[in-house]
């Protein structure tokens, strides 16, 4: 672990194995060739709000309109062809630009967002690698991408991403990823400084400074818990969480000003399941985890201290359909509805979505709608993403 010395103010395994399974072939393929705080506040209805979802085991994007009601509405046209074998999807502030790695080819492709949801592929933002690149992550200026390529060990390349969302490749030299990187999940701090990049075999997170001109700079290895994936900040960066599937546990970091890390007390904390992708609400103060496999699936909610510490929210964790694996979870800006995202739906054709009021309190309950199938086959990996273009 890197310390800062300044801190800031039987069917589980059968159904577990299969879902890592299909990706670890896949990746084996392509080596070979809004808060609670906000409640009660009125919101003007946005009919440029999407539901963003991309998948492992389909060559698709789905894309579903937000309703001013939170119902969801499939775009026409959805889901929008890409690359076989997609683990990461990447949004700009704006909404207007989204970025996917499909391991298969092995590439990267860019598609401008429009305002009717629909997805066009941009001229100059399709780049090619010599490995299957596992993750992609757009700088909060939307200016850089990050591009981990799996290996052992892996590396990150950098791109200058153009006004119209074409890839240059920057010429700043590949970093290694400590580790086994063959299948690498990243995120950047919301300060938009540190690159994190974590191997879900060699159980490591990877920091980086980052750089003018998209350069970057090893900053230390952290150690995490069992088969981390989807690292989650707080909105001020001050924490970060890591979904310890292995473990059925979250690992807390808090962030110091230099960027390096060190344990939230009494980190790792139980979910109750194999937790997928955490996120934090807008105001910082709760986090929710989908657990795709556990004593039935669910999605375990806690409460964030000042220190970073969790604590689960009343009636903690809460149940999901029955033949639903919950793998991506995203929050309404009006700080009342949850789109949950399953991995995979054993009752449907597609992977589905499903709709949750959050309660006063922060717990969740039904909202009453149907679940929506996005047409795509395994969403697994940090795939979702809940985008207005324009950024409103």
């Amino acid at each position: 672990m890197v310390h800062g010395a300044t801190k800031r103010g039987s069917p589980l395994s059968l159904s577990r194995t299969w879902l890592r399974t299909t990706t670890a072939v896949v990746v084996a393929l392509a080596a070979l060739v809004v808060s609670p705080a906000q409640m009660g506040r009125s919101e003007p209805a946005a009919d440029n709000r999407f539901l963003v979802t991309a998948a492992t085991a389909s060559m698709g994007i789905s894309v579903q309109r937000v309703s001013a009601d939170g119902t969801l509405i499939r775009v026409p046209g959805s889901p929008f062809p890409t690359g076989f074998g997609v683990l990461s999807l990447t949004v700009s502030a704006d909404g207007s630009t989204v970025f996917v790695p499909h391991i298969l080819e092995p590439a990267v492709s860019g598609y401008r967002l429009d305002r009717s949801g629909r997805l066009h592929k941009i001229p100059g933002a399709y780049q090619r690698f010599s490995g299957p690149p596992t993750a992609a992550q757009l700088t909060p200026d939307g200016k850089h991408l990050f591009v981990v390529v799996g290996g052992v060990p892996g590396h990150v390349e950098s791109f200058a991403v153009s006004s119209s969302g074409a890839l240059r490749p920057t010429g700043a030299p590949h970093v290694a990823v400590h580790g086994l990187s063959t299948i690498g999940q990243a995120a950047i701090d919301p300060d938009g400084r540190f690159l994190r990049v974590l191997t879900y075999v060699g159980n490591t997170m990877s920091s980086y400074a980052i750089g003018a001109n998209g350069h970057l700079t090893p900053r230390g290895v952290s150690t995490v818990g069992p088969g981390p994936v989807a690292p989650a900040f707080s909105p001020d960066g001050r924490f970060l969480y890591t979904s310890d599937e292995l473990t059925f546990s979250l690992s807390g970091f808090e962030v110091s000003d230099d960027g390096s890390l060190s344990r939230t007390p009494g980190s790792p904390y139980p979910t109750g399941g194999i937790p997928h992708g955490a996120i934090v609400t807008p105001d910082g103060k709760r986090l929710y985890v989908p657990n795709a496999i556990g004593v039935g699936t669910s999605v375990a909610g806690f409460r964030i201290h000042h220190d970073g510490r969790l604590t689960p929210l009343p009636h903690s964790p809460y149940p999901m359909p029955l033949g639903s694996l919950p793998g991506q979870i995203a929050l309404h800006p009006d700080g009342r509805h949850m789109y949950v995202v399953d991995v995979a739906t054993v009752r449907s054709t597609s992977s589905q979505v499903h709709t949750y009021v959050i309660n006063a309190d922060g717990s969740l309950r039904p909202s009453g709608a149907a679940p929506v199938d996005t047409g795509l086959l395994i969403t697994d990996g940090p795939v979702v993403a809940l985008t207005t273009v324009g950024g409103r």
